[in-house]
């Protein structure tokens, strides 16, 4: 009887595509008893993206599987993403499975790298998750852009001091901007950061962060991976550039 190892992933953002961890598991599964395969162990790596290739589950079933002591013949995933989604790296890992002897067979696209065909859509399939991935993540900061360039908030963290409300747009929180004033006016004091970071429970870096942000004197930087992308995005001030200036001249 053949033993195999399963591997399932999901990211935080992935419920939403049905590919639940509890899911992954029923078809690797069934799968393995339709077609009389030993599942020795499953590992599952809960919140990670598959571009992190650095996963602790992921590493300890390669260590499982480079143990030829261990016989495990392949490694199944319920679909290719799973575990890889950049090209490169799920062709580094295929071929060092093949290097150690073990097979990868991925469901949803019915290949097994076992075989010259299942290898070489293996291939295909891989090409077009990485140019589905850089397609996502282009749109996604062509929105931003779009979106700064209407001085509307592109997207991201919202900063300490304000609030996003309806149509993108950013205001003074009020609660939080008396904690923004504070900090400032005990710097400019020359009160350190960690004993500023000590009575709001921040790290020293926070606070080095807050005080070197031009946001809160009303403008809120863009960086685009390009000149042409880079926006400043006029919003409410919570101090002056006055503070401003004479707070981060001692930081210089």
């Amino acid at each position: 009887m053949k033993k195999v190892v399963g591997y399932l992933r999901i990211s935080t953002a992935s419920q939403i595509d049905n590919t639940s961890i509890e899911m992954q598991r029923e078809k690797i599964e069934l799968y393995c008893k339709l077609n009389n395969i030993e599942l020795v162990n499953t590992y599952v790596d809960e919140g990670w993206s598959a571009k992190d290739s650095d996963r602790p589950s992921y590493n300890k079933m390669i260590e499982f599987v480079s143990d030829r002591e261990n016989s495990i013949d392949t490694i199944i995933v319920y679909k290719a993403d799973r575990i890889h989604r950049s090209l490169k790296n799920l062709m580094i890992m295929v071929d060092y499975l093949q290097e150690i002897g073990v097979g990868f067979i991925s469901l949803t696209e019915q290949f097994n790298t076992n075989t010259a065909q299942g290898l070489l859509f293996l291939q295909m399939i891989g090409s077009f998750s990485e140019f589905e991935r850089k397609l996502i993540s282009e749109r996604t900061h062509s929105g931003r852009v779009a979106k700064g360039k209407k001085n509307l908030f592109p997207g991201g963290r919202v900063p300490l001091g304000y609030k996003l409300v309806e149509n993108d747009i950013l205001l003074v929180k009020q609660d939080e901007a008396i904690i923004v004033k504070d900090i400032f006016k005990l710097r400019s004091k020359g009160i350190s950061y960690e004993r500023i970071g000590h009575k709001y429970n921040f790290t020293k870096q926070r606070v080095a962060y807050i005080l070197s942000n031009p946001i809160y004197t009303g403008t809120y930087k863009y960086d685009g991976k390009i000149e042409k992308n880079r926006i400043n995005l006029q919003v409410p001030p919570i101090i002056s550039r006055y503070m401003w200036n004479k707070v981060n001249s001692k930081i210089s």
